[in-house]
């Protein structure tokens, strides 16, 4: 089944206002910072560079050009805590868990206080499908700061992910109290939030839930309530690991569909693909999703386990948009046409118009766009397309 194409970064460096490395300057000027980093005489102030611009690529979901700065910085200064913190988050945006682990065990081996390192972990090891080391990390953080709202929202959010819908409920009601008197919209907002979920959560579990969890994904009754309640039971019923996750990828589209929450449809789907990793369809979905979002990086790195697993027409028409967006046109030429010639598809219909119109080439990329159109895609994004080459009317247009 493969769904529709489709985190926390560390704190900001101090001092990165107006610095050429901070996120603005390398996306306007990417030479003044590389110039200051070529400049800098001492190993630490160079690996500090390094440090602010993998920072700032992390901020422009760029994590592969940031791990690769943060290699160099570690190479120049591998002692420093910051810096390991920093390439666990790019480790884990990639999908590399066991490599953003074994940065994020040092560095709390090296501050065991610090409620930063704890917050990226448990956000690895929940997308690496370890929910007892998520909740684990999550309590870690409520012990060091006891009084902070957040954290017990966090804490709140990990003891669904083990069954712990009471507990959940209490953590979110110690959220609720401690932020009292505050003049946060957002966090209330995300207590409100999370209430909502545990009641979504809980909201199921009689006997013939896995059946009624699939038959709403196969209907528009995949909004309604009851289906993410539904899902839940069946997840935790479920006898392996193959069947939670595809308990989790229905409710991921429930989540989706009937309540828009993007953060918890992403999760599910990340989740889902690291408990059955075998699966090539759950991966495609998080690499779809990531490029939804603008994360083309991360999504190139599922895409490319998923087509190892197994090459399929909709995972090299991902792969082609995701090398489009990221200016690999070669790539993604040779990517749309293969996927084109396993099956004709709108996805690969557009890159080689995307491509074509690109090269001012509005002939050929007409006759693409338009094949978009009488494959049935009504995206308004390829309507604006044609409307810019002079289609007006795309239905009165001969089929090709």
């Amino acid at each position: 089944m493969i769904l529709a194409l489709a985190l926390a970064i560390a704190a900001a460096p101090a001092d990165a206002a107006g610095d050429p490395c901070a996120p603005a300057s390398v996306r306007a000027s990417p030479p003044a910072c590389e110039a200051s980093i070529a400049a800098a005489a001492d190993p630490k102030a160079k690996a500090e560079l390094y440090y602010q611009r993998a920072w700032s690529l992390n901020a422009l979901h760029r994590p592969r050009d940031a791990v690769a700065d943060l290699d160099r910085a570690i190479a120049l200064d591998p002692e420093n805590p910051k810096l390991r913190h920093e390439r666990g988050y790019a480790l884990s945006d990639m999908g590399d868990f066991a490599a953003a682990l074994r940065d994020l065990d040092r560095e709390i081996a090296v501050r065991p206080s610090s409620i930063e390192a704890y917050r990226e972990r448990t956000f690895a090891r929940l997308a690496a499908g370890d929910l007892d080391g998520a909740y684990r990390d999550a309590a870690r953080i409520v012990e060091l700061d006891p009084k902070a709202p957040d954290a017990h929202l966090l804490k709140s959010e990990r003891a669904l992910w083990l069954g712990r819908s009471d507990e959940a409920a209490r953590e979110t009601d110690l959220a609720a109290s401690l932020a009292k008197g505050r003049d946060d919209p957002k966090l209330a907002k995300r207590i409100d939030r999370q209430r909502a979920a545990v009641v979504h959560w809980q909201t199921a579990g009689s006997a013939g839930a896995a059946e009624r969890c699939k038959k709403a994904f196969d209907t528009a009754a995949v909004a309604a309530p009851g289906v993410i309640g539904d899902c839940t039971a069946a997840f935790f019923a479920a006898g392996t690991a193959a069947k939670k996750a595809e308990y989790l990828t229905y409710r991921s589209v429930a989540w989706s569909a009937g309540l828009q929450d993007e953060e918890r449809w992403l999760r599910d789907a990340e989740v889902a693909a690291a408990i059955d990793p075998s699966n090539p369809d759950w991966l495609l979905n998080v690499a779809g999703l990531y490029a939804r979002f603008g994360r083309a990086q991360a999504a190139l790195g599922r895409i490319e386990r998923s087509l190892a697993l197994k090459p399929s027409f909709a995972a090299y028409a991902t792969r082609a948009s995701i090398r489009f967006d990221l200016g690999n046109e070669t790539g993604a030429f040779a990517d749309a046409r293969k996927s084109f010639e396993m099956r004709p598809n709108s996805v690969a219909l557009w890159v080689l118009g995307d491509l074509s119109h690109g090269r001012g080439d509005d002939k050929s990329a007409k006759l693409y766009w338009m094949g978009a159109w009488h494959l049935g895609d009504r995206d308004d994004g390829l309507r604006e397309r044609l409307k810019g080459i002079g289609v007006a009317e795309p239905d009165k247009e001969p089929d090709s």
